[in-house]
């Protein structure tokens, strides 16, 4: 069944049950357990987003595992540089052809590597500007004449899901 029918069929049971509840919210919950299909629908997402997560979370695992490779895997080809290098020197070549590479070594220049961040002076250092989300959330909390760089999004349901 299409889910815009059951959350139709479940609104139209809670409205009807509405009234004979008088505010009771057990019996209220309870009814709607009975008439409609609320948990069935409600578990069935559940069971969607919990894969969802464990998905989410082996690709993260995942996303380490390749990015830990892809670092061994550009100090190997560093490295296998490196020996090219040391062959071509060894045997007084700056270029080497073969039928699939030609090969060759030159002087690099050398590189300055930066220690110590903390110690950099401050004429050497560039500024990531961002905005502040806490002063601007204390500043225009409550207030609804915004300037034009703002808005104002509406409220979202927060909704959380305790396994047992």
């Amino acid at each position: 069944m299409n889910q815009m029918v059951k959350l139709a069929e479940i609104e139209r049971v809670a409205e009807m049950l509405a009234p004979y509840c008088d505010g009771d919210e057990q019996l209220f919950h309870d009814m709607m357990l009975g008439e409609s299909p609320v948990d069935r629908v409600a578990a069935r997402i559940w069971e969607q987003v919990a894969r969802d997560t464990e998905i989410l979370a082996g690709i993260k695992e995942r996303k380490a595992a390749i990015s830990e490779r892809q670092e061994r895997l550009e100090r190997r080809v560093e490295a296998g540089k490196a020996a090219i290098g040391e062959v071509l020197r060894r045997a007084k070549l700056s270029k080497l052809e073969l039928p699939e590479v030609t090969l060759s070594v030159r002087d690099g220049k050398p590189k300055l590597e930066i220690t110590d961040k903390d110690a950099v002076p401050e004429e050497f250092l560039r500024w990531k500007s961002e905005p502040n989300k806490t002063e601007i959330n204390a500043a225009f909390e409550g207030k609804t004449d915004l300037p034009n760089w703002l808005t104002l999004t509406p409220a979202r349901d927060v909704v959380t899901g305790r396994t047992r």
